[in-house]
């Protein structure tokens, strides 16, 4: 259908949970005399942007225009978090800071290549009324001076996508016709209505439904995606089910899995952020939901192959 991928000129505004993910490599050698845990003696550590800003991160590798949209505490990790998004090239103009937040961050420690644990640090409280007001009215401002060409939300149930902060986006791009897909997480499931592509994970699809669904069996995502649609009301869905692939249920009805190629995985970390900008932009572009669903896998597989959260290149989807 299309010569070649892109997706130059595209103004893809992303709204949801940005976060700091903070790696600590090193290696196991001995036990703690202190308890029976390892010690891992760090060699070398990374920051990268994490949720939201992974997806910008994506879209502006893919080689079209991020906006972000997101409210992050005024703290350290903050600091850390606008300085990243500078060096990046990704513009923070619309990433808010207020001092009542907790910027997340997570910190993986790994041992070679196996992780040995993550904390995190952060905050998981809705916005509050003043702060989930600042949020509309600076998405209004960027509706106002702005080509939006498609919304992505990307929700990690951190707090800025709150049910009614939800329903305010979705209200003004159905009103300025802009596109809108959705990567969800639990709390806010059943909120997502009517969108053009919405992509949960085999997890958030079988917890929403509230039984577990065969990642093998056609039929039973079949009629799984029926039972979501009659709630959710979604144009198109893609579930994504691992090594497994893609489920797809298309606005006409049509459904399939795309297979996937079983990888050894050595981080699926950040797999989700460029399933969804992969499919975003190639949704934007008219193509064909398996075709779609063939570069997400992919994507998918390639940023699984690298440790850590990385983003993917236009070339390495090629």
């Amino acid at each position: 259908m299309h010569s070649k991928l892109d997706f130059s000129g595209l103004n893809v505004l992303i709204i949801g949970d940005v976060m700091v993910d903070f790696y600590l490599f090193g290696e196991v050698n001995r036990i703690s005399p202190e308890a029976p845990v390892p010690v891992v003696e760090i060699l070398t550590k990374e920051s990268r942007l994490g949720g939201a800003a992974n997806v910008a991160l994506n879209i502006q590798e893919l080689g079209a225009n991020p906006i972000l949209l997101s409210m992050i505490g005024r703290d350290a990790t903050g600091a850390m978090f606008m300085g990243m998004l500078k060096e990046s090239g990704v513009r923070s103009t619309h990433v808010l800071q207020h001092k009542g937040r907790v910027t997340t961050l997570k910190t993986r420690v790994f041992d070679e290549d196996k992780q040995v644990v993550r904390f995190d640090e952060e905050d998981v409280e809705d916005l509050e009324d003043s702060q989930e007001n600042l949020m509309i009215k600076e998405f209004r401002k960027i509706l106002a001076n702005e080509k939006i060409d498609m919304i992505i939300m990307q929700d990690y149930n951190k707090g800025v996508l709150t049910k009614y902060f939800i329903k305010q986006v979705l209200l003004l791009a159905t009103k300025n016709g802009i596109p809108v897909t959705v990567d969800p997480k639990e709390r806010n499931f059943f909120d997502y209505q009517n969108v053009d592509l919405f992509k949960p994970n085999l997890r958030e699809f079988s917890e929403a439904i509230g039984y577990r669904i065969n990642p093998k069996s056609y039929e039973s995502l079949k009629s799984g995606a029926e039972e979501l649609r009659r709630k959710n009301r979604f144009k198109n869905l893609m579930v994504t089910l691992g090594g497994n692939g893609i489920f797809c249920f298309t606005k006409d009805g049509n459904s399939f899995i795309v297979p996937g190629k079983q990888i050894k995985a050595a981080d699926v970390s950040g797999a989700g952020d460029t399933v969804i900008s992969i499919a975003s932009l190639a949704f934007l572009q008219k193509y064909t939901m398996k075709e779609i669903a063939q570069f997400a896998n992919k994507g998918a597989a390639a940023v699984c192959k690298k440790v850590g959260v990385t983003p993917i290149t236009l070339k390495e989807l090629k």
